[in-house]
């Protein structure tokens, strides 16, 4: 009797779709109960997905511990209740003129430890459901500060109100929230207009399969792509 499939599967997931989204379409292609990702990427976002198949669920917690690399753009001039372009506008503000060293400058200010309080509209639970979930009630919930790390932050240029730049950050760390924090600091408001994880600890998005392949490979094909956990089911420093 074979073994069931274990490992773990990198994928280039597309806007528009959830990670959960995602774990059903692996689960219907696999007939595998057991399968989870190590870390929700919203809907709004492209980028590596990592789910853990069989055997590999038992270590998706600490594999969920590794740092995040993003490449992401601001918008500049209004703010959303999600923090994202799917949300509605709660707040607008003149973007005043900015130089690269401006940006530069307030870049530099988010690196390092600090603590970051995640958004209304993310996965984080409290008393057993998400912050979304409490948020669509109508009934937001403060979430709690926690801490983060802000390993590298670089501008990929600045133009016409929006800011792309590339995010290297620890685990847990919500670019919503970075974007807010960094409109902020340079005179007015803005959220996350585009948003793309590049890397997952060692895994990178040039690793990743599509999801169209996903559709079409049979359960062979999707068992000779998983990596083995071994070796990598621990945090990064």
């Amino acid at each position: 009797m074979l073994a069931p499939p274990s490992g773990i599967l990198i994928v280039n997931k597309v806007p528009g779709m959830t990670s959960h989204d995602v774990v059903m379409l692996l689960r219907r292609k696999l007939g595998v109960r057991r399968i989870g990702h190590t870390g929700t990427l919203d809907p709004i976002a492209s980028g590596v997905l990592l789910l853990v198949v069989g055997q590999a669920t038992k270590h998706q917690q600490v594999l969920q511990g590794h740092q995040k690399i993003y490449d992401t753009t601001i918008r500049f001039g209004s703010q959303t209740d999600t923090g994202d372009s799917t949300g509605r506008v709660i707040s607008r503000a003149d973007v005043p003129p900015v130089t690269p060293a401006q940006v530069d400058e307030v870049l530099a200010s988010c690196l390092g430890a600090s603590s970051q309080t995640p958004p209304m509209f993310s996965a984080v639970k409290v008393r057993g459901r998400p912050l979304y979930w409490w948020a669509r009630q109508g009934l937001p919930q403060p979430g709690r500060p926690r801490p983060i790390h802000i390993y590298a932050l670089e501008s990929l240029g600045y133009a016409e109100g929006e800011l792309r730049c590339r995010v290297t950050c620890s685990a847990g760390t919500y670019v919503r929230t970075l974007a807010e924090t960094i409109a902020q600091r340079l005179g007015t408001v803005g959220h996350v207009s585009a948003l793309s994880r590049l890397a997952v600890g060692p895994w990178t998005l040039a690793q990743a399969v599509d999801l169209c392949w996903i559709a079409s490979a049979s359960p062979e094909q999707l068992i000779e792509v998983l990596h083995p956990v071994e070796g990598f089911a621990h945090a990064a420093a």
